[in-house]
């Protein structure tokens, strides 16, 4: 829902500044506009920035600036990854010199994404041998303790070669989601946490006594609603105590911030504390009864693959494409081998009886309608 509300808080303010047709773009909330002087420049981005106050909000000064252009496409550093991604990775070695040369980047270019971009070039290769799966285990779990905002892309990489048939190793991955949750108690928690325990209760990894008790702080609601449902399945048996969340949902207001964990709480029957509160109110009682849910506790194997973030979007649209027929594979051409993630999104795609059309509404389908927990054409309903 924060995407939802982004969008239409941003949408007004696209509106305001008024950008040039075709020399404007944002993604989320990150705009890239182009003009002809620097004067025009300036004076959008004072319009910008006074628009963006209406909604008490404004813009990141360490990452807003205005450049002449022309300017190179990519980066230095992404070229550098991209050559030593072609190594074949047939033996450890290959694995380590990669990762050698994105560790350095990393210490070279300390604001740049530079591990999380190396991983999604690994996305090339289907799945390692068990030598080198194992060193490239190794180098992900350090690269997502090094690298806030990486540990999307890591889980969605671990997931594809898993499902193609790579042996996790669930010990070191759960020994590092561990690490990630205690440091976090200093910072508060963000969505590399998330993603980390999505991964968790997907692949059944068990986490320790210490993440368990940092876990049992209600600070978060979505990590709070994680933590309840790994309690619930046993992938927290020591540490956590769901007390203080108890307490707070015990009189929570519906129409507040911590509606959401309160509602699914009860609804999925992790947590009972906020049940009067659900029962009595007008709308959440209604959602109840018709057993609307927010939050899923069962994906496809692959949803953290085709989620956007995951999976370089040019290989998840070549799928889509292909499954929509957009593309077409022409007569002469070799065919590809199909991966086994890719043979599952065919067949969960064949379920849905072709109803998309485009490779963008592709995704959308296979995310949100087959969901096992729920008969989408009767009364059930699911939102994003």
């Amino acid at each position: 829902m924060s995407f939802l509300l982004a969008e239409i808080v941003l949408a007004q303010v696209d509106k305001a500044v008024r950008p040039s047709v075709g020399r404007a773009f944002r993604w989320f909330d990150d705009y890239e506009l182009a003009f002809d002087t620097s004067d025009q420049a300036e004076a959008t981005l004072k319009k910008l920035i006074k628009e963006l106050g209406k909604f008490r909000l404004r813009v990141n000064a360490k990452k807003t600036k205005i450049v002449r252009l022309p300017i190179p496409a990519q980066h230095e550093w992404q070229h550098v990854l991209v050559e030593a991604g072609t190594a074949r990775f047939f033996n450890p070695r290959d694995a380590v010199r990669y990762f050698d040369a994105a560790f350095r980047l990393r210490d070279q270019f300390e604001d740049e994404a530079v591990l999380s971009y190396s991983l999604g070039i690994l996305f090339k290769l289907a799945c390692p041998n068990p030598g080198v799966g194992r060193i490239l285990q190794s180098c992900i779990t350090q690269a997502v303790l090094c690298e806030p905002g990486a540990a999307q892309k890591a889980f969605a990489l671990l997931t594809w070669w898993h499902l193609n048939g790579l042996q996790l190793d669930t010990t070191l991955i759960a020994n590092t989601v561990n690490q990630m949750v205690v440091r976090h108690e200093a910072s508060g928690f963000s969505s590399d946490i998330t993603w980390a325990l999505s991964f968790c209760l997907e692949r059944g990894c068990t986490l320790g006594s210490k993440a368990g008790k940092v876990l049992s702080d209600f600070d978060d609601d979505c990590v709070a609603l994680q933590a309840l449902h790994m309690h619930s399945t046993g992938l927290l048996p020591a540490g956590f105590n769901n007390k203080r969340i108890s307490k707070a949902l015990k009189d929570a207001d519906l129409d507040r911030e911590h509606w959401l964990v309160a509602y699914e709480a009860v609804r999925h029957g992790f947590l009972q504390a906020s049940a009067p509160a659900v029962n009595k109110h007008p709308v959440f009682s209604e959602f109840l009864k018709h057993k609307v849910t927010f939050y899923r506790t069962s994906l496809p194997p692959y949803a953290s693959i085709i989620h956007p973030g995951g999976a370089p979007e040019w290989m998840v649209q070549k799928w889509m494409a292909l499954l929509t027929g957009k593309t077409i594979a022409k007569e002469g051409q070799p065919e590809t081998e199909e991966s086994r993630v890719q043979m599952l999104v065919r067949e969960d795609f064949e379920k849905l009886g072709r109803r998309s059309s485009e490779p963008d509404d592709a995704v959308v389908d296979l995310l949100d309608r087959l969901v096992p927990e729920a008969d989408i054409s009767g009364e059930d309903a699911y939102f994003a």
